[in-house]
This record gives C-alpha cells, sequence and structure tokens, in this order.
C-alpha cells in the first residue's frame, strides 16, 4: 500500500471517485443509443451522418461534460498533492465538489431540469474555486 496520510488519502479518493463518475457514464453510453435505433428514432442529416433524439445523447453529452471542469479538479488536487498543500478543509471541498458532480451528472441523465443542474452546477464551480483559493493562500503564505 502507497504511504499517504489521511488527507492526502481522502482528496485521493475523491479524485478516484470523480474518475468513477466518468467510467460509470461510459458504461452506460451505448443503451440509449442502441434503444433510439432499435425504435428507428434515428434520422440523418444532409451529410449522412446520424442525429439522435435528445433523450438518446444526454449520457453522452453528460460522459463530455466530465472532461471539462472535472479535468479543472484533477490537476487541483493532483497539485495540491504535488505541493504538500493538503489541508483537512481541501479534503472536505473536494468531497463536496465530487457530491455535487455527481448529483448534476443524476439531474443531467435523467430529467436534465436545466434550474437545478445550473445551481448544482454553479455551486460546485464555487466549490472549485474555494479550492482554487485555499491551494493559492497557502502558496503565497497569505
Amino acid at each position: 500500500m502507497i504511504e499517504l496520510s489521511d488527507i492526502q488519502r481522502q482528496i485521493v479518493l475523491a479524485m478516484l471517485a470523480q474518475a468513477t463518475l466518468a467510467g460509470v457514464l461510459l458504461l452506460l453510453l451505448p443503451a440509449p443509443r442502441i434503444l433510439a435505433i432499435r425504435a428507428k428514432k434515428v434520422t440523418r442529416d444532409d451529410h449522412g451522418r446520424p442525429i439522435f433524439p435528445k433523450w438518446a445523447t444526454q449520457i453522452s453529452d453528460c460522459f463530455s461534460n466530465q472532461f471539462q471542469m472535472p479535468v479543472l479538479f484533477y490537476a487541483l488536487c493532483l497539485l495540491t498533492l504535488w505541493l504538500h498543500a493538503e489541508t483537512q478543509s481541501l479534503a472536505w471541498l473536494a468531497w463536496g465538489f465530487v457530491g455535487l458532480r455527481w448529483a448534476h451528472a443524476a439531474v443531467f441523465v435523467t430529467t436534465n431540469f436545466v434550474p437545478v443542474r445550473f445551481t448544482l452546477f454553479l455551486v460546485s464551480s464555487l466549490v472549485f474555486l474555494s479550492m482554487l483559493l485555499q491551494v493559492a493562500r497557502r502558496v503565497l503564505g497569505v
């Protein structure tokens, strides 16, 4: 087993939990598209590319979303660990970010109710910015 402090372990586990979300979405990707094809709900655009109904693309859109803000989260967590700038509050914020992103993804692939989804996105972004400010303050000694 790798030697990590409890705080370091919590940050790494939060990163793994976030990566697990992408993995779960990846496994779910084919199902709605197969259903759309079988239900003959797929049309073609002028160039012959398939056009799936919106409900069949929600999971792929959510999966693509995992390569935006979460990538910044991974980078910040890795930088934090590399600099040995981790704190207990940073670990809590990391878990808060991950929980909010899982909730965001759950709304995205089910109801896709934009006011709720946007609120979850906004709050997770504020959590990320709080993490960023904490790391910056520790690095700058402020």
